[in-house]
């Protein structure tokens, strides 16, 4: 995807934000510049996708992201720096659970404790996540780069820690853009408190 696809694709989130969901904009930082993006690549030596890349040096994240704001239901849109901080401590995390073993998560998924859809491994954390949203600490959305057999490298997953569950839910970054814009484009979210939300409403 080249640069100028990338600012088509903000300008249409933003022109749909501004008319129906203002708030969901009001925590998008200005852009990286070149420098963090290599500092990005260095740190996990991976080439990022232009499309991660030009979708960063237009907005590098979001100051805040809460409650869930640009990416609607899929939390914060993290910064270059944060995604540092995210891969960090998300791979803490798993190191001091004692990492995963291959054969209990198999019969987990036999068994219906734990829940896979597409070709994502359904391990804790991959140091070859790159983590670029995340909620409340338990679900993250990430690019991976050591997908399952079949998989596509880059990749964007979910993985809901909590929940138990690992979905593929783009083929890439450059998909995964495209579908949110068309979604807000074509009505797919409501508006609840001022933000655009797929979230089901619970009556008390």
């Amino acid at each position: 995807m080249q640069m100028t696809d990338m600012k088509s694709l903000w300008s249409r989130l933003e022109k749909w934000g501004q008319a129906n969901a203002p708030s969901m904009l009001e925590d998008l930082n200005p852009g990286a510049n070149n420098e963090d993006i290599a500092l990005l690549e260095q740190k996990f030596g991976q080439i990022l996708p232009e499309s991660l890349k030009a979708c960063l040096r237009i907005h590098n994240g979001e100051s805040d992201g809460w409650p869930c704001k640009v990416f609607a239901d899929r939390g914060a849109f993290l910064s270059t720096s944060r995604i540092v901080d995210e891969w960090a401590q998300r791979l803490e995390i798993s190191d001091s659970l004692g990492g995963d073993d291959e054969m209990d998560r198999e019969a987990q998924i036999r068994e219906g404790v734990i829940f896979v859809s597409g070709t994502v491994k359904p391990v804790m954390f991959d140091k070859a996540w790159i983590p670029i949203m995340e909620c409340n600490g338990d679900v993250f959305w990430a690019l991976d780069f050591n997908p399952a057999d079949g998989g596509v490298e880059g990749q964007v997953i979910e993985v809901d820690w909590e929940g138990c569950s690992w979905t593929v839910i783009a083929h890439s970054f450059e998909k995964l853009m495209e579908d949110y814009v068309d979604d807000l484009e074509s009505g797919a979210f409501r508006i609840d408190d001022g933000q655009p939300t797929k979230q089901r409403r619970f009556l008390t």
